[in-house]
């Protein structure tokens, strides 16, 4: 009787044991294999940006609200590429760093239309014969772009935060740009609202002002871009 009763004890030990130990191995499964579902919840949730068209390559396309595209920006090193539609034509303008530190531009097909010389606080475009065209002052929260030497009757880009840039001219505001880290968007708006161009990028640069420019020659316009947003402005 006493054998009985100590055979059925150890059967129930045993048992007991073996529960406990298929218990803790399931456990231990389930562990290892969070980090994985973790990591690839993370890595879908970080695909979002992309699925929204935005990116963070070197190139922007910024078109009109009818989904035509205006222009078409391009780096590759220091080295700069436009693309632009005028007059019912597509033309292509590329600036190249010279060993003299200046960039000079080009039409595709044709002659040098303007270089441009720079230093840490500013940048001026002028002919391919040296003559001041734009000078381009760069502070901290104002960039400036006048037609002369001394920064008299400027557009000026005012950055107000981090969404928000005031365009004005002669002290008077002309446009804004509004930056919609949300969904990687840009739009350009003149004073009275009214959207007139935008991008669908993350790269976010006060160049969208330049657009608003109407006195500027579309070429010098377009050149005047794409050195702001070179130098991450």
């Amino acid at each position: 009787m006493i054998a009985k009763t100590m055979t059925i004890r150890l059967f129930y030990t045993l048992t007991a044991l073996t529960l406990l130990a298929l218990i803790a191995s399931c456990g231990q499964s389930a562990s290892e294999s969070a980090p994985a579902n973790s990591s690839k919840e993370a890595k879908k949730d970080g695909d979002t940006s992309s699925a929204a068209g935005a990116t963070s390559s070197g190139k922007i396309k910024i078109k009109t609200p009818d989904d035509r595209t205006l222009v078409e920006f391009k780096s590759d090193g220091e080295n700069l590429s436009i693309e632009f539609s005028s007059d019912g034509q597509v033309k292509s303008l590329r600036g190249e760093l010279k060993e003299s530190g200046k960039r000079k531009y080009a039409l595709e097909g044709g002659g040098q239309v303007a270089e441009v010389k720079a230093d840490e606080k500013a940048f001026k475009v002028r002919t391919a014969d040296g003559r001041l065209l734009w000078k381009v002052k760069l502070a901290e929260d104002k960039i400036k772009i006048s037609d002369n030497e001394e920064g008299l009757n400027p557009f000026v880009l005012d950055i107000k935060s981090d969404d928000r840039i005031k365009v004005l001219r002669d002290a008077e505001e002309i446009g804004k740009v509004n930056f919609y880290r949300d969904r990687a968007k840009v739009k350009v708006k003149d004073a009275r609202d009214a959207e007139l161009f935008d991008s669908n990028t993350d790269r976010y640069s006060a160049m969208y002002g330049v657009l608003l420019m109407d006195r500027i020659p579309e070429t010098e316009r377009y050149i005047i871009m794409a050195e702001i947003l070179h130098r991450g402005r």
